[in-house]
């Protein structure tokens, strides 16, 4: 089975990922049983788009992604309250953010094939969650956009919608 599991930021403070993937989606819940929201996300048949929701009808966000060999890029939530998703890959590395210049987070993640493991830091330094994840069967560009979608509702649910810190570099 396809599955994307582990965690955004430590064991307090953090939420947890638990999703599975099939040839027409991804389907889990981030955070817990209380707070938290599920995934609810299809695919197209050659797994370039990405759209559904994540969270409920009412406190949720529409994702909306294409995404490509090096590349995923789209929008989490609406046209007027969302944030951009601009990720690129290039031998393991993954980078890119998540929101703008002053409401959004730093990506910076690395992907090592031989363990299946998706990790590094979303947001800065300072301010900002470690990541890691196992994936299974999964690209690691979905395990990025998952994670990067993962720490916004972590920022918004705990800090009212601030960015964990942007690097700038």
């Amino acid at each position: 089975m396809n599955t994307i599991n582990g965690r955004i930021g430590g064991p307090v403070g953090g939420y947890s990922l638990e999703c599975r993937m099939d040839d027409t989606g991804i389907y889990g819940r981030l955070g817990g049983p209380i707070i938290g929201a599920d995934i609810n996300l299809k695919k197209d048949p050659k797994g370039m788009f990405l759209e559904g929701r994540i969270g409920g009808a009412v406190f949720g966000k529409d994702l909306r992604l294409e995404i490509g060999g090096d590349y995923a890029r789209g929008r989490l939530g609406g046209d007027v309250i969302g944030n951009d998703i601009v990720l690129s890959s290039s031998n393991g590395k993954i980078t890119g953010r998540c929101g703008g210049v002053f409401d959004g987070f730093d990506v910076n993640l690395i992907f090592n094939p031989g363990t299946g493991k998706l990790a590094g830091r979303l947001g800065g330094i300072i301010f900002g969650m470690d990541v890691n994840l196992d994936l299974s069967g999964v690209p690691p560009l979905y395990g990025a956009v998952l994670a990067a979608a993962t720490y916004r509702f972590y920022l918004e649910s705990h800090l009212g919608g601030k960015s964990g810190g942007s690097g700038g570099g």
